[in-house]
């Protein structure tokens, strides 16, 4: 065959959907529609190209795509909803869809009596995630950039493992009888992993953005090589309450819990947890603590889908019904002002037909301080790289260990790479016990993206030693 030897690659028109694609697509599945009643129809469509390497060589190298149609039918004096997803296009697969959507329809028809179905008109931002360098990054370029992220690590005598993708997506919703909502995105991710080949140092750093030139393969490489040539023969440290100066990621790792929180309105008002004000007798209600300080006042931690470094489709659907994603503030200098809920929520307690959409990207604010400068003023302390295995273990109460890079401070200086500890505190607590902030940086954080400070703290609680590097 002519073609041995020589990559083949799908048609770029079929990497993803466009807007008059989906548009098409949308106008047959309602065509395919009987009983009359509403059609809604959300479809996702994506492509991403990878590439994997383990000590020092390529292990995995792919592109993919794959499309999502997801049909939802209300049939007239019914209440219930009907909700089947497929990835065949063609009109047999299409319309044994809508069939089986009628079906659920039929059976579920008292299943939303106390929600309003009607979706109100919006207007959704217009953010730019789109990069033309992201699309563009072949199999061939990716490779040579692995390439160059290899080899600095294999001529220091390590061992590297990395990854990398890019990846485009064309996302449309229809509500029905409303315009065709319609986004497209990049996005692109590169992280690296450098481990000494006799088990005694590891060293990891990571970037993601929806341009690929807004992250530096090379530069993240380096980090990596050094942390692992700077962490090797780790010593033994009894574990304890340490004064911690957590590097951005460390810090992502433990406040994307903190904005899980935010983005659930009705558990803060009605279960136990950080968020919660207890029971209200006299209103017969539970209260969240919405208008209380709740971390320190040096902290905001908002959400703006305009904002250049995140990146975030401008709309989703709740299961309700589509609903746009405004910008959100959160908590305003350590103030709780603001809690995300779904649609649902908002019918039931009120009575609105809009939620504060929840989602997990974010930015959060910062200060003057440099990790250096956090260093010099700590008597004693640990640096944190990032974190690992993170779970909670109750409402509040996280438990994790420390990875890729441990080291302790002693008057003002690092002085020995340290063996990795588990910790069990609480973000919360952590947010409370600042000593110094530094500035905002993006971090690795593919599927939502953030912007993070590193933080110096006291008395952060490390309750166990780890014998792995």
């Amino acid at each position: 065959m002519s073609g041995l030897g020589r990559f083949l690659r799908l048609d770029d028109s079929l990497r993803f959907l466009s807007r008059e694609e989906c548009a098409t697509l949308v106008e047959r599945i309602r065509g395919f529609a009987q009983g009359g009643g509403k059609t809604e129809v959300d479809v996702t469509s994506w492509w991403s190209g990878e590439l994997r390497w383990a000590r020092n060589r390529v292990s995995l190298a792919s592109d993919r795509r794959d499309i999502s149609v997801h049909v939802s039918r209300t049939l007239p004096a019914m209440t219930g909803d009907g909700n089947v997803m497929t990835n065949q296009l063609d009109d047999v697969s299409l319309t044994a869809a809508v069939r089986e959507a009628e079906r659920w329809a039929h059976r579920r028809q008292h299943s939303r009596t106390d929600i309003v179905t009607s979706v109100p008109d919006f207007q959704y931002a217009k953010p730019a995630i789109w990069s033309d360098t992201s699309y563009g990054l072949t199999t061939e370029e990716r490779g040579r950039i692995a390439r160059a992220l290899v080899d600095p690590a294999e001529a220091a005598g390590m061992l590297s493992a990395g990854y990398i993708e890019v990846r485009a997506q064309g996302t449309a919703s229809t509500p029905a009888e409303k315009p065709l909502m319609y986004a497209q995105q990049t996005t692109g991710q590169c992280s690296m992993t450098v481990r000494d080949p006799e088990g005694r140092g590891s060293g990891w750093a990571g970037g993601s953005s929806y341009d690929w030139t807004r992250i530096d393969p090379e530069a993240l490489a380096r980090r990596a090589l050094q942390k692992c040539l700077a962490s090797r023969n780790p010593v033994t440290i009894e574990p304890g309450r340490y004064t911690v100066i957590l590097e951005p990621q460390a810090v992502h790792e433990l406040v994307v819990f903190v904005v899980a929180a935010l983005n659930d309105r009705h558990a803060a008002e009605n279960q136990p947890g950080p968020l919660n004000a207890g029971y209200d007798t006299a209103l017969r209600l539970g209260r969240s603590k919405l208008g209380l300080k709740v971390v320190d006042e040096r902290l905001t931690i908002s959400h703006d889908p305009m904002d250049p470094a995140l990146g975030v489709i401008p709309f989703g659907d709740d299961g309700w019904g589509p609903y746009p994603v405004d910008a959100v503030t959160w908590i305003d200098h350590g103030v709780l002002t603001d809690l995300s809920f779904g649609r649902a929520y908002a019918v039931r307690e009120l009575t609105d037909n809009v939620p504060i959409a929840p989602r997990m990207a974010y930015r959060m604010s910062g200060g003057p301080t440099s990790v250096e400068e956090m260093i010099a003023t700590t008597k004693r302390g640990l640096l944190v790289t990032r974190f690992s295995g993170v779970r909670p273990l109750n409402e509040g109460l996280f438990t994790g260990l420390t990875r890729d890079g441990l080291w302790l401070i002693e008057n003002g200086k690092i002085s020995k790479a340290v063996k990795n500890l588990r910790f069990t505190d609480s973000p919360w607590f952590l947010l409370n016990s600042l000593e110094q902030v530094g500035e905002p940086v993006p971090v690795f954080s593919p599927d939502a993206p953030a912007i993070v400070p590193p933080l110096k703290a006291r008395d952060f609680s490390f309750t166990s030693l780890i014998d792995a590097i």
